[in-house]
């Protein structure tokens, strides 16, 4: 039996640490396998309970990474008890040297491994002292990179909130980014801010590559979520690339740099949020620039390119509903 426990702890500490430092070291990987497992069972049940209560959703990401954290202090902490567990003698009280009870064992593991040891209980002397060293090198590194973690991952939520900030300063859509980059001669205006959404979008798909649990930080004002002012600047930048004529758009490497940024950030995601919509996103209106008396391309060219982003917008579309959003613009959303 003590074999037994001896491998279960085994089992357990080393599941706990891959998923620890596959989480937050492995930035290409992303999550790993029981994080991520965690967070998608916390999210879909807490989109299930936001019919009823529409604010609790803002609660997601604090809750999945104080969850995944305790889980990885469980994970190590019971690791470590059953090792400990592999021998009777393993620890003993240090006042009358007798074995130690599973209570006691679970004790003397938890102050182990947050390095409070009190000398109450003590190793035997060999193996198992090198054993408690481990232990307590384990807890050091388990709070220490789990504290910076979450200060990487708050910095990323509100740089991200920042970018949809500056985003929907421009207007609440596409079309009204547009009309409200018209300087009078072209749409130059928006130069300076498309260089500024460029770069920050680059770090934003990088953050989210390294830190998935940001897709689960959800904020109850659509101005500052990402997904639906991604859609938003994506539309933007499809005005000005397919339906303005070439002598007044902005510049057309920086459009090609945001729309680069924005298929970037796509393709971090998995599984559902990373397919296609079955349905399709709404159609740019060009008529309500051409109202404003500001310069459009031929409609019948407009339409025919762009058909060819259909899979790209169903994308976008995907991710929008995967927040329970409305596509920025459409009367209603939220």
């Amino acid at each position: 039996m003590e074999t037994f426990y001896f491998l279960v702890g085994i089992l357990l500490l080393t599941a706990g640490i891959i998923d620890f430092l596959w989480t937050t070291l492995w930035v290409d990987r992303g999550a790993g396998p029981i994080t991520d497992r965690l967070a998608t069972i916390i999210w879909k049940n807490l989109k299930r309970m936001s019919k009823k209560v529409p604010t609790v959703l803002s609660f997601s990401g604090p809750l999945i990474i104080t969850l995944t954290i305790k889980l990885w202090i469980l994970l190590v902490w019971m690791g470590w008890t059953f090792i400990f567990a592999g021998s009777e003698s393993a620890i003993s009280d240090s006042t009358d040297q007798e074995p130690v009870s599973w209570v006691e064992r679970i004790y003397y593991t938890g102050y182990t491994i947050i390095t409070l040891g009190n000398g109450e209980y003590s190793p035997k002397e060999g193996g198992w002292q090198i054993a408690s060293i481990l232990a307590s090198g384990t807890g050091m590194l388990l709070i220490t990179m789990s504290v910076t973690y979450i200060l990487s991952v708050i910095n990323s939520v509100t740089l991200q909130r920042s970018f949809a900030d500056s985003v929907t300063a421009m207007g609440e859509s596409g079309v009204e980014m547009v009309k409200n980059s018209w300087n009078g001669k072209d749409f130059r205006n928006a130069d300076l801010l498309l260089n500024t959404f460029a770069a920050q979008l680059s770090s934003i798909a990088e953050q989210k590559k390294a830190y998935p649990i940001l897709q689960y930080y959800y904020s109850e004002n659509a101005g500052k979520a990402i997904a639906p002012v991604l859609a938003q600047l994506d539309d933007a930048v499809t005005i000005w690339q397919l339906g303005i004529p070439e002598e007044y758009v902005p510049n057309q490497l920086l459009l090609q740099q945001v729309r680069s940024g924005v298929v970037s950030y796509l393709n971090t995601f998995e599984g559902d949020a990373g397919n296609a919509a079955d349905d399709l996103p709404p159609s740019i209106n060009l008529f309500e620039i051409q109202a404003a008396n500001l310069p459009i391309a031929s409609i019948e060219t407009f339409e025919y390119r762009f058909g060819t982003l259909e899979d790209h917008r169903r994308k976008l579309l995907r991710l929008v509903q995967e927040e329970g959003r409305e596509w920025p613009g459409k009367k209603g959303s939220k």
